[in-house]
């Protein structure tokens, strides 16, 4: 996300991350991955639910999310500890004027990340 944000701010658009961590685990997230945007924690995950995130154990440690997990350490990424509830899948979503979502991802599996190109598409510009 820290890669576009530069992006985004040129099309008037502000990186929000919601966390299901702890106030520590959040510090260490923002200080591992240089995240400078919002950062909110929702330990008992309401805004995932609201906006209908997957969960489960097979979403996390099933054969899609291992096979997601080997490309990513060929590519040198590492797993750290993880924080927060960690049977709980993410997404991005593009919020714009009201209530109107302009994109959104789901993430099905544990690694299924959404195409920044695309996020930055459908952001107007200033």
């Amino acid at each position: 996300m820290m890669a576009i944000k530069e992006q985004a701010a040129l099309h008037n658009a502000t990186i929000v991350a919601i966390g299901s961590g702890t106030c520590d685990q959040a510090k260490q997230f923002a200080t591992q991955f240089n995240f400078t945007g919002e950062l909110y924690l929702d330990p008992e995950l309401h805004s995932y639910k609201a906006f209908g995130l997957e969960r489960g154990v097979f979403k996390t440690i099933g054969p899609a999310s291992i096979v997601k997990g080997f490309k990513t350490l060929g590519k040198g990424f590492r797993q750290g500890k993880h924080a927060g509830d960690l049977w709980q899948q993410g997404g991005l979503f593009v919020l714009g004027p009201g209530d109107q979502i302009v994109y959104e991802h789901r993430d099905k599996v544990a690694g299924d990340l959404a195409d920044m190109n695309s996020v930055i598409g459908v952001c107007p510009i200033r």
